[in-house]
């Protein structure tokens, strides 16, 4: 573990990537490396945002035809994602935290990412409902595991003890 140096997260805003985060910190601190949260914002994203908003303002607008720019996108999960940091990261760790957001699919962005940041460990953390689902499906980024220039540490969900 002493030659990591930088660590990449997938973050979804859900509270299995919050876990995966703290789990990330807690790595970080033992090795001081830096971690680099990354938010994948997709183009399914750019169309069901505005029409959300369209509907809330009751704009009588046909689904078909709203487009938000990727940019504008890009800059509100930028936010909604320093506010997510904000909420998990105590400012007393001496952890460097990187925060990036980027448009694209989530699969082979989060892999391009690794690379183009020259990380040394992936940590994913998945939805107890979807586990075995990341495992089993073709195309799924747990099948691609493989693609990846470094070690990729799942964290598995956590059942609930309530």
């Amino acid at each position: 573990m002493d030659n990591v140096r930088r660590i990449l997260v997938p973050i979804d805003f859900s509270e299995e990537s919050a876990n995966g985060f703290k789990y990330a910190i807690s790595l970080a601190e033992q090795t001081q490396a830096e971690v680099i949260a990354l938010y994948v914002a997709e183009k399914k994203e750019c169309d069901s945002l505005l029409y959300f908003l369209a509907a809330m303002e009751a704009w009588p607008i046909q689904y078909t035809s709203i487009r938000i720019p990727i940019d504008r996108l890009i800059a509100e999960k930028a936010l909604d994602l320093h506010h997510f940091i904000e909420q998990l990261a105590s400012p007393s760790r001496s952890v460097k935290i990187r925060k990036k957001v980027v448009p694209g699919k989530k699969s082979k962005t989060i892999l391009e990412v690794a690379k183009e940041e020259g990380v040394d460990l992936v940590v994913f953390a998945i939805r107890q409902s979807s586990f075995l689902s990341y495992l089993m499906a073709p195309g799924k980024l747990l099948r691609q595991m493989w693609r990846f220039p470094c070690p990729v540490l799942v964290k598995p969900p956590v059942p609930s003890l309530a």
